[in-house]
């Protein structure tokens, strides 16, 4: 069995080959219902992403202790298929689909790499129609975090009325452009409690707080751009603790960006 050293180098139909996946994100697992489809989204070594699903009828046991997200796996056994969903996650034009016989053996020594691929302001601003089919990454200093509303609708049979509830709120990045974001349901409740969490922390001095957003829908809210929590897979980390990530030199970029306005605001009032 041959092992393929990237998810990009994976065609059609191929078989009889392995590779090294960590599980970015995961959501129906186990499923619910026998409806549902769990789905992942996993990324090899250099960091690139592909959809991963795990169709109802071959769903069993082995599946529901082994597969963590945040894991490395060594994959084989598997089908490429053209996606079977018009809603996507990456960027790969096939998805892995998992077969009865499918192997996930977990490997330990490769857990460190994040693969936090962060999408520009000003990009997410001006994404085109294809853009907005795939979720992107990206950071900012929280500005502004508005109250919890509900949305107008009557909530449907097995529906709870905390999946009506939303929250919007506003991040900055280190260019001084801002951009809102809006999370629903489960998504806004997991930000609310992170945010409230650090906020009513004794040692808070209203020093800054960064949010990483994983995986989030490129949208719009009330006609502007924006960042839409989507459902089962967006993930959202409050001053991220990321072994790739210099948390501290981040947040002084804000401290050299805003002493910059600062000196150009005396510099006009002196003419």
């Amino acid at each position: 069995m041959v092992l393929v050293s990237s998810l990009s180098d994976l065609q059609r139909r191929m078989t009889n080959c392995m590779v090294y996946v960590k599980i970015m994100s995961i959501w129906n697992h186990p499923p619910k219902n026998r409806d549902e489809i769990t789905t992942m989204i996993m990324a090899d070594v250099k960091g690139k992403r592909m959809d991963a699903t795990i169709p109802t009828r071959v769903y069993n046991a082995n599946y529901r202790t082994k597969l963590r997200e945040g894991e490395w796996y060594l994959l084989s056994d598997f089908k490429v298929v053209l996606p079977t969903r018009s809603v996507r996650y990456s960027q790969h034009p096939f998805e892995i689909e998992f077969t009865c016989k499918t192997s996930m053996d977990h490997v330990r020594s490769r857990s460190r790499w994040n693969f936090f691929h962060e999408y520009d302001f000003h990009m997410i601003k001006i994404a085109k129609p294809e853009e907005k089919k795939f979720v992107v990454d990206t950071i900012g200093l929280i500005h502004s975090v508005e109250p919890v509303e509900i949305l107008p609708w009557v909530t449907r049979p097995g529906e709870s009325h905390e999946e009506k509830r939303y929250i919007t709120f506003t991040i900055k990045d280190t260019l001084g452009r801002f951009m809102n974001c809006v999370a629903l349901g489960k998504a806004g409740e997991d930000f609310l409690l992170q945010w409230e969490e650090r906020v009513s922390r004794v040692q808070y001095t209203h020093e800054k707080i960064i949010a990483s957003l994983r995986f989030w829908r490129i949208s719009e809210y009330k006609g502007n751009p924006c960042l839409l929590a989507d459902e089962g897979c967006s993930r959202t980390f409050i001053d991220p603790n990321f072994p790739d990530f210099d948390l501290s030199h981040y947040i002084s970029a804000f401290s050299i960006s805003e002493e910059e306005e600062l000196n150009e605001e005396v510099v006009d009032s002196n003419f």
